[in-house]
């Protein structure tokens, strides 16, 4: 059965906070999409894999920047939120892929690595790790 609404961003006090995921960047929003199909023809759940394209990482990033000042916002996510901007203004499509174990967000990035991925980088509770 086919979504009717698309995942939102994972938050934390209204601040971008995707624990338990990966974040990836393509060099557009076409090659993010066969990235998304790609990751769901080799065995992820259609739930798990979300295509975010320039505009709609543009709007839900700036909703994260009125929080960023909040004293409950301390961690890496705050300042990622600025380069994730710049690279949507720039085009780019991103990926939001819920894989908490680390063997399959190695898996996923391996088999989206020759779509033009820009960088993916994985969440973890405390940490953000990047793959690629």
């Amino acid at each position: 059965m086919k979504k009717d609404t698309k995942m939102q961003f994972p938050t934390s006090f209204g601040v971008f906070s995707p624990t338990g995921h990966v974040v990836m960047a393509f060099a557009t929003d076409g090659e993010a999409e066969r990235a998304r199909l790609l990751l769901v023809k080799s065995g992820f759940a259609q739930e798990d894999v979300t295509h975010y394209d320039k505009y709609e990482v543009m709007a839900e990033l700036r909703k994260s920047e009125g929080q960023a000042a909040s004293p409950l916002q301390i961690g890496q996510e705050v300042a990622k939120v600025d380069e994730y901007l710049v690279l949507a203004k720039q085009g780019c499509g991103f990926l939001v892929l819920h894989a908490p174990e680390d063997e399959a967000a190695k898996r996923a990035v391996v088999i989206v690595k020759p779509l033009g991925l820009k960088f993916a980088e994985k969440y973890n509770r405390l940490t953000i790790e990047e793959l690629a």
